[in-house]
């Protein structure tokens, strides 16, 4: 990247600078749950449409989504932003989504010059729901990630870092049918449903001695009985199978269905599993566009922690769409508390800091990096080669998490 270029893209940022931080703490100062963000989907893509992009609506049919496309003069990369925006319960954006939807759409808009003057597209897609639905897995289903060549993000953090890779998730609910009887009187007459629930849980204990060290498997029993004098009739549980790659997640998910089989044969019961919540896969960053993006953000003259592909104990959305192109979340750092001590993301403290002027100030550096990651790809035909080589033949069968 020539150094106009570099010089542009400051210009650009911030001459945004004052719409985006609006937007941002607009989003901040309106916390809508998922599926339901309805007014931060609609300045999204007011703001968009104002610089240009043909806007779509309930894109893949979820309400709250949208799709906005810029295409260059010419042919070239095809290039996605993904902006969140969903908020939590009670502490509103404490996972600072409505930084990620700045940084996306900020990128978006920045990066339309560029694709005009080199060719290929820019879209900014807003995926609703992650903390709890995941909309970018349905979106992934009905194939809407395909046909680009690279997918960006950044989330907030309390330092910078770079791409971040997930553990895979299925959720599964786990229900035993039995008989009631007089616990006392008539104890021989009923079977006992709460005798399955506990032995699936002792046989899935014992099954933790034969996985692989990223193997996560924790449950709750949600319905154990009702009256100790009643043998019950019903049980229910919640289980959580994670593990660093999703086909060792479904290898494990056959396995705790095993456990639930054997309980309830042993017991007299029947039993019954279905989906609980949406699956997720493991999110398999691209190392090589991580990398590229992060040597953006250090030209700029800043730090950023390079984890390499070390998994962090948590499950994203952004998982599924890792499987359909090669995609990268990086940190965002928003720095650490006024006293210097650490926080974590769904805090009070995380909700403060991601309004705060040291983390509007470098989500507009993340803006200025992923647009010249983008001149990058726009300009500089080896470094898409090597991301697609990465993403069709690197695939990594085993990770130990951090």
């Amino acid at each position: 990247m020539d150094n106009r270029d570099f010089d542009r893209i400051g210009e650009i940022v911030t001459d945004l600078t004052p719409e985006l931080q609006k937007l941002a703490l607009d989003i901040h100062g309106n916390p809508e749950m998922g599926r339901k963000e309805f007014q931060a989907c609609k300045w999204q893509m007011e703001l968009l449409q104002k610089y240009g992009f043909e806007t779509e609506a309930n894109f893949c049919d979820i309400e709250t989504s949208y799709k906005a496309v810029y295409k260059g003069a010419g042919p070239g990369p095809k290039i996605a932003m993904l902006a969140e925006y969903d908020a939590l319960p009670e502490i509103g954006h404490a996972c600072g989504h409505n930084l990620i939807a700045m940084i996306s759409v900020g990128s978006g808009i920045a990066i339309k010059e560029f694709v005009d003057k080199y060719g290929g597209e820019i879209h900014v897609i807003g995926t609703p729901a992650e903390e709890t639905q995941g909309a970018k897995v349905e979106m992934a289903q009905k194939g809407a990630f395909k046909e680009y060549d690279v997918a960006m993000m950044a989330h907030p953090f309390e330092q910078n870092g770079s791409s971040i890779n997930t553990m895979a998730v299925y959720a599964r609910r786990f229900e035993f049918f039995g008989k009631t009887a007089h616990a006392a009187a008539s104890p021989h007459e009923g079977v006992n449903a709460l005798d399955a629930m506990i032995n699936f849980f002792n046989m899935v204990n014992a099954l933790r001695q034969q996985t692989k060290p990223d193997a996560r498997l924790h449950g709750v029993i949600l319905n154990g009985g009702v009256a100790p004098n009643i043998i019950p009739d019903y049980t229910e549980a919640l289980f959580y199978v994670r593990g660093n790659k999703v086909a060792y997640v479904e290898e494990l998910l056959e396995k705790v269905i095993a456990c639930a089989e054997g309980a309830a044969k042993g017991t007299g019961c029947t039993y019954k599993v279905s989906k609980a919540e949406e699956d997720f896969k493991d999110t398999d960053s691209n190392m090589v566009l991580s990398d590229l993006a992060c040597d953006q953000y250090e030209k700029l003259g800043h730090q950023i922690l390079r984890a390499g592909r070390a998994v962090m104990p948590g499950s994203s959305d952004l998982g599924d769409v890792s499987y359909e192109c090669p995609a990268i979340q990086l940190m965002c750092g928003m720095g650490p508390l006024e006293d210097g001590s650490h926080y974590g993301a769904h805090t009070v403290e995380f909700e403060k800091k991601a309004c705060s002027p040291e983390a509007l100030a470098n989500a507009l550096e993340f803006v200025k990096a992923f647009t010249m990651t983008a001149v990058e790809l726009l300009t500089e035909p080896s470094h898409l080669a090597a991301i697609k080589k990465e993403f069709e033949t690197e695939k990594v069968d085993s990770i130990l998490p951090i």
